[in-house]
């Protein structure tokens, strides 16, 4: 038994350093600190900084559901029409750097707000995924729970 754990750990390490790299990581690069900026810059409804990060033409899912920058955009205002107090919690950041050039960003945060029409405080988990070009943002995904804009809508 102590000779198969002796080999099982000079095996592990051995492994993982013949393994290729993808590329590389970083948390405190321009665009993971973007990324983060992104989140004061929506919540205090400025939008200065999405205005200039996001391109008009940038393809985007939201859960699946495709649009463009612009869109994207303009929903993210109307959010400000159907909630107030929105914050941006717990937010991390991370970017990407992959071999064949690709660079994306993955962003979680906790999104909360109080619906105007409802009077209901919301909390949503999220996650965004952001491939940069040039200093833009051209591929954006989505992924977060719909419910809270959905009950908004139909109190209007």
């Amino acid at each position: 038994m102590k000779k198969i754990l002796f080999i099982f750990l000079l095996t592990i390490p051995t492994l993982t350093f013949c393994q290729k790299s993808a590329g590389l990581l970083s948390q405190v690069d321009d665009f993971s600190v973007i990324a983060q900026e992104l989140d004061a810059d929506y919540a205090s409804n400025e939008h200065t900084l999405w205005d200039k990060t996001l391109s008009d033409d940038a393809v985007v899912y939201g859960n699946n559901s495709k649009m463009d920058g612009k869109t994207v955009k303009e929903i993210f205002k109307s959010h400000h029409t159907m909630f107030n107090d929105i914050q941006i919690l717990d937010g991390y950041a991370h970017t990407n750097y992959f071999k064949d050039g690709n660079v994306w960003t993955n962003k979680w945060f906790i999104w909360q707000g109080t619906g105007n029409k409802t009077g209901v405080r919301y909390s949503n988990r999220c996650h965004f995924d952001y491939r940069w070009e040039n200093g833009k943002i051209v591929e954006m995904l989505i992924f977060a729970d719909n419910t809270a804009l959905n009950m908004e809508l139909a109190a209007q």
